[in-house]
């Protein structure tokens, strides 16, 4: 198949991936169908053994197509790998992703589909065609290896599978309001060879999933039988998530901790201004080291993670779910009804709580004072 370069200027989005000079290599669909309703039984696959022939401007449209879907702020999320077995799609992809032969890549899209009608065999999930794409994407051009599950309506599902894949795709590349339904990617961050033949390692690799039932501060709804049983990835370790798991079991802490209230307003600020910093990972015990005098409370902050079920070593961090927390101003509330609101970009030593007694409490506010 002809390639040809996305014309796009879109970089990493919120998902953490580059989705600049997209290049679709080869492409081939298969039809999958949906559960019988009455006897129960789902029907084999109906599977292509040759890829898609596409006129460039198909090829053309539909990167540019697949970049503004892949670079969506509201629809994509990174995931972890949680299944690495031999017969996992983590490694049916990267041994495509590796060859540069055509009949691998055929050959690994059919046990993907297959895979999949299996994983939607016990649900609900819709007949649908199945497009595998094997192509290069970001700034360093990392080989990918994508799969497009889209939901066939409005008439199509007649005819032919083969044509009405072309059909299909035409109108998904052409008419910008379609929707690219549900979207697996696996993406090569280091090119190695195999521990053992046909066996990959997790930690070469980045998993994503697009699907439009995800949006920015919901990932429940995403179908659990494509990202979970076919994918073998996990929704709830994302760095999306695990940056809100971190802030609200950290946040609940501090709330409930034996401490005075001024040691919680400077942990709740700590925590803030850790979030809101530069660096890209979080960790419990980095925090907890860093913010917390006391050994016996940090030693019970840690111990209040692992009960929760948060990793000990550091993560990504992605504030999209936490955004509107951090930017909320911060009050100082008193007994005497004074409040004192900082604004969530103030510098962390704007206000300095100096002492407080159970009657009063003195505090320094940098800047000079403006009566409305």
């Amino acid at each position: 198949m002809n390639v040809a370069v996305a014309d796009t200027l879109t970089s990493a989005g919120s998902t953490g991936l580059d989705t600049a000079n997209l290049q679709i290599l080869e492409i081939i669909s298969h039809h999958i169908f949906a559960r019988d309703t009455s006897s129960k039984q789902t029907k084999e696959p109906s599977l292509r053994d040759d890829v898609i022939i596409l006129p460039q401007a198909g090829i053309d449209a539909l990167q540019q197509r697949m970049t503004t879907a892949l670079g969506s702020r509201s629809h994509g999320i990174e995931m972890s790998i949680e299944s690495s077995a031999s017969d996992s799609f983590l490694q049916i992809a990267a041994h495509a992703i590796a060859s540069t032969e055509k009949d691998i890549f055929v050959q690994a899209s059919k046990e993907m589909t297959n895979k999949l009608s299996l994983a939607q065999a016990g649900t609900s999930g819709l007949a649908g065609i199945v497009f595998v794409i094997r192509g290069r994407i970001g700034k360093q051009k990392n080989r990918f290896l994508a799969v497009i599950k889209a939901e066939l309506h409005d008439g199509f599902g007649t005819g032919e599978p083969g044509d009405t894949a072309v059909q299909y795709l035409a109108q998904l590349a052409l008419t910008p309001t379609q929707r690219l339904y549900k979207v697996g990617l696996l993406l090569e961050t280091t090119p190695v060879a195999p521990a053992k033949p046909a066996i990959y390692e997790p930690s070469n690799y980045r998993a994503f999933l697009f699907d439009h039932l995800i949006t920015a501060t919901e990932s429940r709804s995403a179908a659990a039988y494509f990202y979970s049983s076919f994918l073998g990835m996990g929704i709830q370790k994302s760095s999306k998530k695990l940056t809100q798991d971190f802030y609200e079991i950290c946040h609940n802490f501090i709330k409930e901790a034996p401490i005075s209230g001024d040691e919680k307003w400077e942990l709740r600020e700590a925590l803030r201004v850790e979030l809101r910093s530069n660096s890209t990972i979080i960790s419990a015990h980095s925090f907890a080291t860093e913010h917390i005098e006391s050994e016996d409370l940090r030693d019970s902050l840690l111990a209040h993670f692992e009960a929760k079920g948060f990793p000990k070593n550091a993560v990504n961090k992605d504030v999209e779910y936490v955004k509107s927390k951090l930017r909320r101003p911060r009050k100082l509330a008193f007994t005497s009804g004074v409040k004192v609101i900082i604004p969530a970009d103030a510098a962390k030593d704007t206000v300095v709580v100096n002492e407080s007694s159970e009657s009063e409490t003195t505090i320094t506010i940098h800047g000079t004072c403006q009566e409305e």
